[in-house]
């Protein structure tokens, strides 16, 4: 039997079972800790049942880094996935395989304050790659439905979420303050950056810090992105791009103070502008505006100019599906008075 008891703020729930070994977590409601109890409850009768074979003593770590060693060393992860795979191996490591339960999966989403429900789906993603290959490829005794379990019960007490789809929208009055600012206070990040992502439509900051001058193509007006964002191809996914409008010129601007051996074209650390931009925003009284609305502005734009078909604007930003692409383009109704 399970007992449940208040331990200063907190709730702590204990499992002793004739034959198994003494199970304790604390969490910081009473409904997570009955939870968790549940799910632990509930894998021990499965156990005894033979419905999860016991196996060795296989801990979730060392599942976690055969799947990156075997898997990720066939097809090297994304920057993403490999920063998930290594949070989770910290929290999990000891738990053992066959001992893994919706409410220990509950308990890792809820007590990591650094988890948000935006992304707390895609860390349960993750998890249930790993054990999927873990039950099939190496038959350890994992349970088919603990991470659908677990979401469920994540989706009912609220701690998942969908990415909220913004409709904000520089004004032109912003865009020239932003400039204005930039010219004043900062020295990596110079005006013609908020030009070029406007122009560009690429992914700020990666896919512009990124921007390699042994890429260019003066000739063709063209850039390789390397490793472009793409939900199957991780890494190796390069992409040859129109430069528009202003981006020549702006990258020409840029040959004129590069540095001796220099690789990139924009050489500025992405937390730079992750740190920068809402300082500016901040100063200058500019409410809600994010770095990545620019890009959403630029999409819009692109559309809005009638000029491009969806495939060719799907070239330009990178999508693999028009849903996707139609998600960032946030037209004004009173635009369509043409």
């Amino acid at each position: 039997m399970a007992s449940i008891i208040k331990v200063g703020k907190r709730w702590r729930a204990q499992i002793r079972r004739k034959g198994y070994p003494d199970r304790t977590e604390t969490f910081s409601t009473k409904a997570l800790a009955e939870a968790w109890a549940r799910g632990v409850e509930g894998d021990v009768e499965s156990l005894r049942a033979g419905v999860m074979p016991v196996g060795k003593a296989h801990t979730m770590g060392k599942l976690i880094e055969r799947y990156e060693e075997e898997i990720g060393g066939a097809k090297p992860f994304g920057r993403n996935k490999a920063d998930v795979l290594k949070k989770l191996k910290e929290h999990l490591k000891d738990v053992q395989v066959a001992a893994l339960t919706p409410g220990r999966v509950v308990a890792y989403i809820t007590e990591d304050r650094k988890i948000k429900n935006v992304t707390a789906g895609i860390d349960l993603t993750y998890l249930k790659s790993v054990l999927k290959v873990g039950r099939a490829l190496w038959q350890m005794p994992i349970h088919p439905s603990v991470v659908d379990d677990a979401r469920e019960m994540l989706s009912h007490m609220g701690q998942l979420e969908r990415g909220e789809e913004r409709d904000r929208r520089p004004t032109q009055d912003e865009i020239d303050r932003l400039k204005g600012w930039f010219a004043e206070h900062s020295k990596s990040l110079s005006p013609d950056l908020i030009d070029f992502i406007l122009d560009s439509g690429f992914r700020p900051p990666s896919e512009i810090t990124g921007l390699r001058w042994d890429k260019l193509n003066k000739v063709d007006r063209t850039i390789t992105i390397l490793d472009r964002k793409d939900p199957k191809k991780k890494v190796g996914n390069n992409q040859v791009v129109p430069l528009l409008g202003r981006c020549m010129e702006i990258i020409a601007k840029a040959e004129k103070t590069k540095a001796s051996g220099a690789e990139y074209i924009f050489p500025v650390n992405g937390s730079t502008w992750s740190s920068i931009f809402p300082r500016a925003c901040a100063d200058l009284e500019i409410v809600d505006l994010r770095l990545y609305d620019l890009r959403h502005e630029s999409i819009s734009r692109l559309v809005e100019c009638n000029k491009y078909s969806i495939p060719e604007l799907m070239l330009i930003t990178g999508h693999k599906d028009p849903k996707q692409l139609m998600r960032y383009t946030q037209l004004r109704a009173k635009d369509l008075h043409r």
